[in-house]
């Protein structure tokens, strides 16, 4: 009981180390020189410690990832793991060189044909981009002896805007997000201002890195694209999406998935200067 009371006494202090350490990388990204990749890159860090801090700060011991959490295999670093990793760093990398030509030869779209193949290209280059980075940390990992959390779990397969967001992509951080802002509020019968909030916050933090490196107007289309799908979310469940047959459920998925993308792909191409 004194243990627990004495953890329990520590924790307005560590909330307030943590708000401290996230505050200071956050004006350390902002007034950072350098270009915009770095800029960026620095923006993203900043966007992690608000993860690892929210996660030290409020819990003893992580909960956030449940099953999708890092598991370690002490001397059970099989070869075949390592393959298998640099096989999919190698696919990543053609998929992302393949979207690069094509974005460099599309740079002003003459036709709504060739404004589609661009937007196609952008929408596999950011993929590319975040799961190469994804792979570069799980084969980091493994060298560790350990496995990290499945990233996506077969988002083309997703039958609505909710299942493709909360159980097919970034599986990580949409447990982060259902954890610390959609559940406190659902369970005060708040469900829908509740999907609402993890959205603005997962717009927010992909919107920093975009407002820091490329420009306010980024930072907030980015925003605007993942409030979007917080809408979609809701007006599915009016519609109940759940009884449509298949195809219309999946085309309803991509067309909200795809109509608002270019606010998140532009700004993404112009970090890159494609």
């Amino acid at each position: 009981m004194a243990t627990a009371a004495f953890v329990v006494g520590r924790q307005p202090v560590r909330r307030t180390v943590a708000a401290f350490l996230v505050f200071c990388t956050f004006v350390l990204s902002w007034f950072a020189p350098g270009n915009r990749i770095s800029r960026a890159a620095l923006a993203g860090i900043a966007i992690g410690s608000v993860i690892l801090t929210v996660e030290l700060a409020f819990n003893s011991k992580p909960r956030f990832l449940s099953r999708e959490r890092l598991r370690f295999y002490p001397g059970r670093r099989s070869p075949v793991g390592s393959l298998r990793i640099i096989g999919h760093i190698f696919v990543e990398v053609l998929i992302g060189g393949a979207a690069c030509l094509i974005l460099l030869q599309t740079r002003h779209p003459n036709s709504t044909a060739v404004g589609m193949l661009r937007l196609a290209a952008g929408v596999a280059m950011i993929y590319a981009v975040a799961a190469l980075a994804f792979e570069l940390i799980r084969l980091g990992l493994w060298a560790m002896g350990m496995s990290a959390p499945l990233l996506h779990r077969t988002p083309i397969a997703a039958r609505s805007v909710g299942e493709f967001w909360g159980q097919r992509w970034n599986l990580v951080i949409s447990a982060w997000l259902r954890q610390y802002f959609y559940l406190p509020l659902a369970r005060r019968r708040r469900p829908g201002l509740g999907i609402m909030c993890a959205f603005l916050v997962s717009g927010a933090l992909h919107g920093w890195p975009m407002m820091v490196a490329v420009s306010s107007a980024a930072g907030c289309t980015t925003l605007a694209f993942f409030l979007l799908q917080g809408v979609f979310v809701l007006a599915e469940q009016r519609l109940q999406i759940h009884t449509w047959p298949d195809y219309l459920a999946r085309a309803w998925t991509l067309t909200a998935l795809l109509l608002p993308s270019p606010l998140y792909i532009d700004p993404g191409l112009r970090l890159f200067n494609l």
